[in-house]
């Protein structure tokens, strides 16, 4: 009886944990909207005042044409450029479009009798819609990107299990310590570039920010591999 009862709770904990994870991801990613759009608001009336909305407007090209020009392939889909478009589109329609925002939006720029302030903040809600896309657009990027650090951390891994075996036929004394501080760097080294790269107030290029992250992940597998247990 014991063992009957013992089962289904650890099957709901196991599923429990991973709906926590998911909602946290989210969590994460719509604070990493919010944090993105605030900041372009700050930047409109401070750093780039002279552009204004233009500034989101021009981010949103920007995006596109590095995906045009270094994602033309991919190992996950054909056409990584349409894939990110429909993923802009369908985040656009959904907070934007279903909602009536941008109904509302474009009566404001279309009245000519709209006064000052109603169009300042007609600008600075097409200005979120903007990010909203370059958003998106990110956010394909990255989900393109998942091969790199897989790619980063098999080969971490093999050379760390070479280097384990090396230390475990040559004596080689054992660091937990330093295992444990690299176990600990691995998930952050793949959160972190989500963070970063979704909320940079200004266009870089994907690799600027991914292929660092990659490689310190693939290094915190090799650390991982290689300073695991000499013996199990």
């Amino acid at each position: 009886m014991a063992q009957k009862d013992n089962h289904p709770r650890s099957n709901k904990g196991f599923i429990s944990t991973w709906i926590s994870r998911i909602m946290t991801m989210i969590v994460w990613l719509l604070l990493a909207l919010l944090m993105s759009i605030i900041i372009e608001w700050v930047g409109m009336n401070t750093t780039w005042r002279d552009e204004g909305i233009n500034h989101s407007r021009n981010m949103v090209k920007t995006e596109l044409s590095y995906l045009n020009k270094d994602f033309q392939k991919s190992l996950l889909v054909q056409r990584p450029v349409e894939y990110a478009e429909d993923i802009a589109a369908k985040m656009h329609n959904a907070m934007y479009v279903k909602t009536g925002i941008m109904g509302a939006i474009t009566k404001i720029f279309q009245d000519t009798g709209a006064g000052k302030v109603t169009k300042t903040i007609a600008e600075h809600v097409l200005a979120a819609i903007y990010v909203t896309q370059v958003f998106a657009i990110r956010l394909a990027i990255l989900t393109l990107a998942l091969p790199a650090f897989f790619i980063f951390a098999v080969v971490g891994s093999v050379e760390g299990l070479v280097q384990r075996d090396i230390r475990k036929w040559s004596v080689g004394r054992e660091h937990a310590s330093l295992y444990h501080h690299a176990k600990r760097w691995i998930p952050i080294c793949f959160i972190a570039p989500w963070v970063v790269y979704l909320a940079f107030p200004v266009s870089i290029h994907p690799n600027a920010v991914i292929l660092p992250f990659a490689l310190l992940f693939g290094i915190g597998i090799f650390m991982v591999t290689y300073l695991f247990k000499k013996y199990i």
